[in-house]
């Protein structure tokens, strides 16, 4: 069993691949064995990464499942120019070791030419262990260091569960508690993120290509009261106001948790977000160029040129669907999270079964703004059966 020294502590690093190597290693990450795969791309099988004192391993499959979505990635794109960034979703790691992956993802870094990092939420709390207060804020705590060993700008959509409802009333985490520790150390990093007062919903524009990625909360707690899946009129009206652009040429991805639309609904559901008719107008009025208003959220995209909406990339569901209505792509992506066969919408959804102890379910996503199309690049479960692509 190898000996890792993290911070002047001795961690053992478990795992048959560490045991098969009699040495002591350093947190930054060791060679032991190279090879070149297509495009020249140079993987490791195996490393170790220090993470705040942890020590936690990058096992063998690791580099092989990045390395797959890397050649797919290399070829799509070929000469054009791209946006690239990974998400994850519903690590639900409470009680599992999946929020390991964000270190798997962090790594994958240093193969993808990542311009951001993603996770659209259900990062594991909402469980019997986080009713502790004192256990859940160490929670969420080690979620934020983690994302934020990525280097670039990391954005954290917030979750339905996110809030840790089990902990009861007045023990909640709030909105600003989760903005604090997952979203605004970009600002520490000296990254130009922009944030609403309330610092779960925000943009980052990425301006070699005309692409600003929006995030949004859809279970906006501290503005809205705390509803399960609800928006705030009050983050309507900061999305419609900063979904106007000076210049022309500019393309949206916007990432959300819940699905506005009822096909990510499991079966039987009638779950709805609150306010979600005033969100599907604005997106369809951006496509438009239309100005509106409805329950007081006013909005006009008259002056818009040609400005474009890729895609809403959503989490929560737990399986891979998608929808086209009115010019507007809805995107759900699986992620870690589980839905039993009688919940399953099995008409309108793909679910890839997946042991996450063994590989990863993370979709890379390339946005060809000059194209006016998007790939989803799975790297883990499904690989090159799950990629899709979508145009607008």
């Amino acid at each position: 069993m190898a000996t890792n020294d993290c911070h002047g502590e001795n961690v053992q690093a478990m795992g048959n691949i560490v045991s098969s190597f009699q040495e002591s290693v350093t947190c930054r990450a060791i060679l032991v064995r190279r090879f070149q795969m297509k495009a020249f791309l140079t993987l490791f099988l195996f490393a170790v990464v220090c993470v705040r004192g942890q020590a936690i391993v990058i096992p063998a499959w690791v580099n092989i499942e990045v390395g797959k979505a890397y050649e797919r990635f290399a070829e799509w794109k070929g000469q054009d120019e791209v946006v690239v960034f990974p998400a994850t979703t519903d690590l639900h790691s409470g009680g599992r070791d999946t929020y390991k992956h964000i270190a798997y993802v962090n790594h994958a870094a240093k193969t993808f030419p990542f311009d951001l990092t993603v996770d659209l939420g259900d990062i594991g709390l909402d469980v019997p262990a986080t009713r502790d207060p004192g256990y859940a804020t160490n929670f969420l705590e080690r979620h934020g260091k983690l994302r934020h060993e990525f280097p670039g700008v990391a954005l954290q959509v917030v979750g339905n569960h996110d809030h840790n409802r089990v902990a009861g009333n007045g023990n909640w985490i709030t909105d600003k508690q989760i903005a604090e520790v997952c979203n605004l150390p970009n600002l520490k990093k000296g990254h130009k993120v922009v944030f609403a007062e309330d610092a779960t919903y925000g943009y980052y524009d990425i301006p070699r290509a005309k692409v600003r990625v929006v995030f949004l909360n859809t279970s906006d707690h501290d503005d809205a009261g705390g509803g399960y899946y609800i928006m705030a009129t009050k983050q309507l009206q900061w999305l419609a106001d900063n979904l106007k652009f000076s210049e022309p040429g500019w393309t949206v991805v916007a990432l959300t948790h819940y699905c506005v639309k009822d096909f990510g609904n499991w079966v039987g559901s009638k779950t709805s977000l609150t306010n979600g008719d005033v969100l599907v107008k604005i997106y369809e009025d951006f496509v438009a160029g239309k100005a509106g208003e409805l329950k007081g959220v006013k909005w006009d995209f008259t002056a818009n040129k040609d400005c474009r909406f890729a895609m809403n990339l959503i989490g929560d569901s737990h399986f891979d669907a998608s929808e086209t209505t009115n010019g507007v792509n809805y995107v759900i992506i699986q992620g870690y999270g589980g839905v039993s066969e009688k919940d399953f919408p099995a008409e309108r959804a793909v679910k890839t079964p997946f042991n996450f102890r063994t590989m990863m379910l993370v979709d890379i996503v390339v946005v060809k703004p000059a194209k006016r199309e998007l790939k989803l690049i799975r790297m883990g479960a499904g690989g090159k059966a799950r990629d899709r692509v979508f145009k607008w």
